[in-house]
């Protein structure tokens, strides 16, 4: 369990996680403090890396980390190495030191015994894991749980098919044959694409970071098609799927207020489904979208209590803002049940903790309740901004979905009022 916050009459925010049972005795603590920055956008962008570090020095305490990530404990700790990235920057002295202390022992066909040491000395000499190169960024970046699971899906699907979890020395023609086996496999054009995109993108990083010496992947998602475009169902099914959610009957005790708020502001289903009480404000007619995280004891469904850590991710970091109620959307949700000044969520069941996401079941559900997937509520919303002719800014104002072409610059001016964003907000209520 662990928590940003900050601490009475002191600046910045820190970080705090528990220590495990076993080790509080030893460590004489129940808590494990270090601050993480003077800013709340500094505090984010460390929280992973101080995390990542603590949890390697528990591992260590508990003897329970690899070879490589315990020898990487020892220096972390040690502040004459503190400005090492990785092993492979030692000093020759102290790789000839480990080497000799953990030789390398092969069987009668020349494979290594232990595989822990073989991945150590390969450590030392610069060649890597995909598995560390996925821990690695997850230090030093504020990546989401469910970016990290599709690079270690992906990345698991090529080190299938190589044979080895060392990728680094993968060649282009090579890259070649993994895509045809793809599509020989019966992959869909569509999703050999995105997996390709999701290796595209990684090797980037590894160019970046002096571990490969070219993108062997680039140019590879050319000629695959990307998915089908689907055609919005009828208004008349919108119509009839807005009518039921806002309806109560014997079977429906409360309105479907997620539904309603994805309907009226065309935001996406985790958006909608991850807001806290205090999100809406129905005096001031607005809703927030912005990202927390929290603590939560809260009754589940079927019955008893849970206590978790619950945090809410928006896509991208530039997805937080403040968007207007609409008239229609307002006479909907005016009845809701809000908890004055709460900063819990609304529905905490409805968080899924292995990706951080929210609502994937509820609207999983929408296709057999409602005739049509939750996806389709954004986009009937940015269809009739479009149709409308509002300007590609102030479709990014409300639902921050970006036009190719639109200029970073008069995206970093461009200021709205909350006043400036009820015109297009009535016309997704249309």
């Amino acid at each position: 369990m662990s928590r940003v916050f900050q601490r009475p009459g002191r600046s910045g925010y820190y970080f705090g996680i528990a220590v495990p049972r076993e080790l509080r005795k030893k460590l004489r603590k129940s808590e494990v403090i270090r601050k993480l920055g003077n800013t709340y956008k500094e505090a984010n962008i460390n929280k992973a890396k101080v995390e990542a570090q603590i949890q390697r020095s528990f591992g260590a305490e508990l003897k329970s980390l690899s070879l490589v990530e315990e020898v990487r404990a020892i220096y972390e700790n040690d502040p004459e190495f503190k400005d090492i990235k990785s092993l492979a920057d030692l000093p020759d002295s102290d790789k000839e030191e480990l080497k000799s202390a953990n030789p390398i022992d092969l069987d009668e066909k020349g494979n290594p015994t232990n595989p822990e040491e073989a991945a150590l000395w390969l450590t030392l000499e610069g060649k890597t894991t995909y598995h560390q190169w996925i821990n690695r960024r997850k230090s030093i970046e504020n990546v989401s749980k469910s970016t990290v699971n599709g690079w270690n899906t992906k990345l698991l699907k090529l080190a299938t098919w190589k044979g080895s979890d060392y990728l680094a020395d993968l060649t282009k023609p090579e890259a070649l044959k993994f895509k045809n086996y793809l599509l020989t496999k019966g992959h869909e054009p569509s999703s050999v694409k995105n997996i390709i995109g999701t290796l595209n993108a990684f090797w980037n990083w590894l160019d970046e970071n002096d571990i490969t010496d070219t993108n062997i992947w680039a140019g590879l998602k050319k000629r695959l098609p990307d998915p089908e475009k689907k055609p919005l169902p009828s208004r008349e099914v919108l119509d009839e799927a807005t009518e039921k959610a806002s309806t109560l009957s014997p079977w429906r005790k409360e309105k479907d207020y997620a539904f309603l708020i994805q309907r009226y502001t065309a935001c996406r289903k985790g958006a909608a489904n991850g807001l806290r009480h205090c999100d809406i404000d129905l005096k001031e007619k607005n809703i927030t979208f912005t990202p927390w995280e929290k603590i939560v004891s809260y009754k589940k469904t079927r019955g008893g209590n849970r206590r978790e850590k619950l945090i809410r991710r928006l896509k991208s970091s530039k997805d937080e803002r403040t968007v207007p109620i609409s008239d229609d959307l307002f006479e909907l949700i005016k009845d809701m049940p809000l908890i004055k000044g709460s900063d819990d969520p609304i529905w905490p069941h409805r968080y899924k903790s292995n990706d951080d996401s929210w609502g994937s079941h509820h609207c999983s559900e929408y296709k057999n309740k409602y005739g049509l997937p939750s996806h389709d509520l954004r986009r009937f919303g940015i269809t009739a901004l479009i149709n409308a002719g509002v300007s590609p800014y102030r479709i990014w104002d409300v639902i921050r979905h970006k036009i190719p072409g639109m200029s970073e610059v008069t995206m970093m001016y461009n200021r709205p009022t909350i006043e400036d964003l009820k015109e297009a907000m009535e016309i997704i209520a249309t």
